[in-house]
């Protein structure tokens, strides 16, 4: 078969075949392979002075396909041999630097590829293993067995980076399937790794050719129905299933006329089941009734074939079949009739009846199945999936109490506690008036699936029904904050049928098992999903509405006595931490969770509006609900904030000073420790979250943003600090926290930042222009006044503006502010410095005008900041390491010495710091460097050298 018939045929089959761009795929990764051969041979031998041609690349006008390898020279094949007897030896490292001298000669050497391969494999580097085989292979594209060993490696390493392996086995088997295109092997291989890789459309292609040379292979006939139930376009898929089964009995119907012990019941079930998916529920009775007519023997009565009106050919006894036209005539045993239909079927012929209306003949069916009968135990058992179906549909059709009997069964079976199958049971225990079971039933939901969702808009629904509206409130936000975090379409009806019926395979037929509801993984997924989704609520206790009065008295003692002991616990680990057991961090950062969990959780210590914010950022959810605003979930939280949320702000008064027999200035301890935790193991977003919790956490919230290094979050706390104005130490904790944060100065030069402080400083200005305006044409003492107002403004204000500004090298603007502030303190030193630098850094901008004028108007405010601290040896020598750094940043390095010696002379007569002389040391060393006199510098670092 030529390659061109193949990709026709997959075309055919209305999926368009990927073969191009695995092949593009391939040579990308051969490029790849290529580039990792050179960087393999330069770390072992050094740099190749002749690297090797790219394969693929055209090599001249008539070349086509890859070259015939040339035999191996002679002292190729005698190191080949070099390197046979040392792996044979054990001795693999000479191997491998045998190997390696073979390749920095001829790269192109297929066995030494091979033998690479073999010594990684040996030494346990399977990905190095898999990269040497696959170059080998691609040296010898036509070597089908080679792609599939290679694929085949893959796949048997797939622990290791499954993701990688996939892809290359796939290209592996596609690099096969162009070598040879009738190698089923390679296509079937592709169309399993396709399915693994979640690309449906490209395996169920690759099933279909495969089908064509085996129409008759049951094993593939499943892959492809697994395939097909798994595309997300069922309509489009499942039809090529049907068609592969029915194709395969009607093959074994003409050539098999009866089976024995293997009969392919199992396969009977996923072909009806693939058939209802599609809604034909009476063609699904049809097939199910005559393919197991063929598997009891009764292959003769095709009578029973035009009679469908009811199933009493698998009635137990001939009571309804003698009104049949020719069963008169059977020849057959009553035994296979009724008793030889397995019992899966029969409850599918159940179900299926049910969703066509005719409760009567389903329930004929379901005599057989008797919730009581240890045979019934059995099945659930074994067929829980369908037991589930059966349960949903007697449900559907008003048979709730019926319903439940099946569900329990299920539930007393199941291993683990399911949300779905409780969720389920509660439904159809309040659909019998069974409210308190009910609920339990959904808070075991809720606990065997922290992020269920179904069963929070039950109880919120059966809450409101009760007058239960501050939890049916709070039930409606939880469930539609997990439907904004996961993604979920907000909708409180149960699931399609579409997403509930699916059919189950025997994990003996090589099929991994099919739920027979989607949900029934649910759990599994929604707890994956709760890891990128963590802590969106906050774990609470919930008391049963509906529960015996004595009984919730006994729940909420209980929980007091917990909390109060897991309180204690928290207490004895701090102090063993504050000890130096540090190894005990994550156990109590665990205990302060369940306590914080449990008081942030109780509505009644916040305000509305604080609570849905902790339940989902209140703004997403108005905005889910207006977005959402036709379904029955959006509606009643819209409905239940309207009536409730306004009324419902009233906090506990002044005597309410406990919270479970611990006070609430221990509460908040707990609290601001538990955020420092948080934010020390580097999680960030717990740690605002708890520290956000109360109204005097600012400081704590904002020792979190320093601790991970949110620049973000410190300027915005540093605004918030700020926003009141009119006082200095506002503005030096906005510079401190910029600077404790070790992260760019990206947020410090914000456009957002600067517009910020400008607005202030532009307040200021008015409020002083409107008072100068008030003092016009009045005496000279309100002239006064005004004049004094003038010479209090924040002069820390302006200097951090300027700081901004020039640390955003606005150097023009910086020293506009800069002189302001000057005008307003001509002695203070950090003006003086703050405008020297200015001055200076300006005149070296290549756009500077007057560059000489800047550099002496900059050692001018130098010389004052200099002067000015005369009278302090304590910061003289930090003066003169200044200026000192000046003249080495302008190239002077002579002045830069003297002032470098004066900073040392001045800080050993002060008794300066130690750290202050070393640094004062490395920069004179420098500087002498700089202007070529080494010996000195030499002299000056051996007399300082301290080992």
């Amino acid at each position: 078969m030529s390659v061109n018939h193949d990709l026709s045929e997959s075309v055919a089959l209305g999926s368009p075949s990927d073969s191009d761009s695995d092949l593009e795929d391939l040579q990308d990764d051969i490029a790849k392979f290529d580039q990792s051969v050179r960087e393999f041979l330069h770390s072992h031998q050094g740099r190749l002075e002749s690297p090797f041609p790219v394969r693929g690349v055209t090599r001249g006008r008539g070349a086509r396909g890859p070259r015939k390898a040339a035999k191996p020279r002679g002292d190729i094949t005698a190191r080949l041999a070099k390197v046979n007897q040392a792996f044979l030896s054990g001795d693999y490292s000479k191997a491998l630097d045998l190997v390696s001298e073979v390749i920095r000669i001829n790269a192109e050497t297929h066995q030494a590829w091979t033998a690479l391969s073999s010594i990684f494999r040996e030494q346990g580097e399977n990905a190095r293993a898999l990269s040497a085989m696959v170059y080998a292979a691609h040296l010898r594209p036509k070597d089908v067995a080679a792609w599939l060993e290679c694929a085949s490696f893959a796949l048997d390493a797939i622990s290791e980076d499954e993701a990688s392996n996939l892809h290359t086995a796939r290209l592996c088997y596609s690099a096969a399937l162009r070598a040879d295109p009738t190698n089923l092997d390679a296509r079937l291989g592709k169309a399993t790794v396709c399915h693994r890789q979640g690309h449906l459309a490209a395996a169920i292609s690759e099933y279909s050719i495969v089908l064509k040379y085996h129409p008759y292979d049951l094993d593939i006939v499943r892959k492809l129905a697994e395939a097909c139930i798994d595309n997300k376009n069922t309509e489009s898929a499942v039809p090529s299933a049907i068609m592969a089964y029915r194709r395969y009995f009607d093959y074994e119907i003409e050539n098999t006329p009866s089976y024995g012990a293997d009969a392919p019941w199992h396969d009977i079930g996923i072909y009806v089941e693939l058939i209802a998916s599609t809604g034909a529920y009476a063609e699904a009775i049809h097939e199910l009734k005559a393919l197991s007519r063929w598997l009891v023997g009764r292959l003769q009565e095709q009578y029973w074939d035009h009679w469908q009106i009811d199933d009493c050919e698998w009635d137990e006894t001939d009571e309804r079949r003698s009104h049949v036209p020719h069963f008169h005539d059977s020849l057959f045993s009553p035994e296979l009739y009724g008793p030889s239909l397995p019992l899966d079927l029969r409850v599918r012929l159940a179900i299926y009846r049910l969703r066509l209306g005719e409760e009567d003949e389903a329930f004929r069916h379901l005599t057989w199945l008797d919730p009581d009968s240890p045979r019934t135990l059995d099945f659930t058992t074994e067929f829980p999936f369908i037991s589930y179906d059966l349960a949903g549909e007697l449900a559907k059709y008003g048979q709730a109490q019926i319903a439940i009997r099946y569900l329990e069964l299920l539930r007393a079976t199941a291993e683990d506690p399911d949300a779905v199958l409780l969720v389920q049971l509660g439904r159809c225990y309040l659909a019998t008036g069974q409210q308190s079971t009910a609920e339990e039933c959904f808070h075991a939901a809720i606990d065997a699936e922290e992020y269920n969702i179904d069963a929070r808009i039950e109880l919120a629904n059966m809450y409101e029904k009760a007058k239960e509206d501050e939890e049916a409130l709070i039930l409606a936000a939880e469930a539609m904050a997990l439907k904004e975090a996961q993604g979920h379409p907000t909708s409180s009806e149960p699931l399609t049928k579409e997403q509930l019926h699916k059919f189950s395979m025997k994990p003996d037929h090589g099929v991994r098992c099919m739920t027979a509801s989607q949900t029934r993984a649910g759990p599994r997924q929604a707890k994956a999903k709760s890891t990128q989704t963590a802590r969106i609520l906050p774990r609470r206790y919930r008391a049963k509405r509906f529960a015996n009065p004595d009984k919730r008295r006994q729940d909420e003692r209980s929980r007091a006595i917990k909390l109060s002991r897991q309180y204690e616990l928290v207490r004895g680990l701090k102090q063993q931490i504050k000890s130096g057991y540090n190894d005990l961090i994550p156990v109590w950062l665990e205990s302060c969770k369940e306590l914080v969990d449990d008081f942030r959780s109780l509505k009644r210590f916040y305000t509305w509006d604080k609570y849905l914010h902790f339940l989902g950022r209140k703004q997403l959810l108005e905005q889910f609900a207006s977005e959402e605003a036709s379904t029955e979930l959006s509606q009643m939280f819209e409905r239940l904030t309207r009536s409730l949320a306004p009324q419902g702000d009233s906090l506990p008064g002044p005597g309410f000073d406990n919270h479970q027999g611990i006070s609430f200035d221990d509460w908040l301890d707990l609290f601001l420790d538990y955020a420092i935790g948080l934010s020390l193991a580097h999680r960030r977003e717990e740690a605002y979250q708890v520290s956000s919790l109360s109204v005097e956490a600012l400081l704590t919230e904002l020792v979190c943003a320093i601790n991970t290094n949110d620049e973000e979050k410190c300027i915005t706390i540093a605004r918030h600090l700020m926003r009141d104005g009119g006082i200095s130490d506002s503005s030096r904790m906005f510079a401190l926290l910029s600077k404790l944060c070790q992260s760019p100065v990206s947020w410090y030069t914000s456009g957002p930042a600067q517009k910020f402080i400008l607005r202030q400083i532009k307040a200021i200005d008015m409020s002083y222009e409107a008072a100068g305006n008030n003092a016009t044409g009045k005496d000279d003492l309100d002239q006064n006044a005004t004049a004094a107002a003038k010479l209090s403004m924040d002069i820390c204000l302006l200097m951090l503006y300027g700081h901004i500004l020039f640390t955003s090298t606005s150097y023009t603007y910086a020293i506009g502010y800069f002189l302001r502030a000057w005008s307003l303190d001509h002695e203070n030193a950090m003006v003086n410095l703050s405008l020297g630098l200015a001055y200076v850094h300006y005149g070296l901008k290549r756009q500077s005008t007057n560059r000489q004028y800047l550099l002496l108007q900059g050692q001018a405010f130098i010389s004052q900041y200099v002067q000015s601290g005369e009278n302090e040896p304590q910061r003289q020598a930090e003066r003169y390491y200044n200026v000192g750094r000046l003249f080495q940043l302008l190239g002077i390095g002579y002045l830069s010495l003297q002032y470098y010696t004066k900073a040392l002379e001045a800080n050993t007569q002060a008794g300066g710091p130690k750290l202050l002389k070393d640094i004062i040391l490395i920069n004179e060393i420098i500087s002498l460097l700089s202007t070529n006199h080494k010996n000195l510098a030499h002299q000056l670092l051996v007399r300082n050298l301290r080992l």
